[in-house]
């Protein structure tokens, strides 16, 4: 599956890649499904820097994401692959400059693994706006 998705914040390319960059330093927002997300690397974040979160993926079923920044461009790219909860896939974030502030590009992919497969259809249904009204969600935090 793959996901190209968009939106424009009223903010620097460079606000906003750090906001992202520092994403285990913000509270999640309201009825979020990320319950945990934890730097798992000592020193700032940078090229190897992981993370590990814990998401509530259906009302009883929890799921545990690692994740690894695999390029690190400052106001400009940062990308993470990550793997877990039956998936696997890459994050790409482009910070992009536009009328006074930032359109930030979210291009993702995401690879069902085993059982998942079965459910590709129906997970990429509720994912793509559920990616969408995230980027929302930061524009509005920031």
């Amino acid at each position: 599956m793959e996901f190209d998705l968009s939106v424009h914040i009223n903010r620097s390319p460079d606000d906003v890649f750090a906001f992202l960059r520092d994403k285990d330093r913000f509270p999640q927002e309201p009825g979020s499904p990320v319950l945990l997300l934890e730097k798992t690397t000592p020193g700032p974040p940078g090229m190897g820097t992981r993370y590990r979160e814990i998401v509530q993926m259906l009302p009883l079923v929890r799921g545990e994401i690692l994740s690894e920044i695999t390029h690190y461009e400052p106001g400009i790219r940062l990308d993470e692959d990550w793997s877990g909860a039956g998936m696997e896939g890459n994050l790409t974030y482009l910070f992009i400059p536009e009328e006074g502030g930032t359109r930030l590009v979210q291009r993702e992919t995401a690879d069902p693994r085993g059982w998942l497969r079965l459910a590709a259809p129906l997970i990429r249904k509720s994912l793509g706006p559920a990616l969408q009204n995230r980027l929302e969600g930061i524009k509005e935090l920031l």
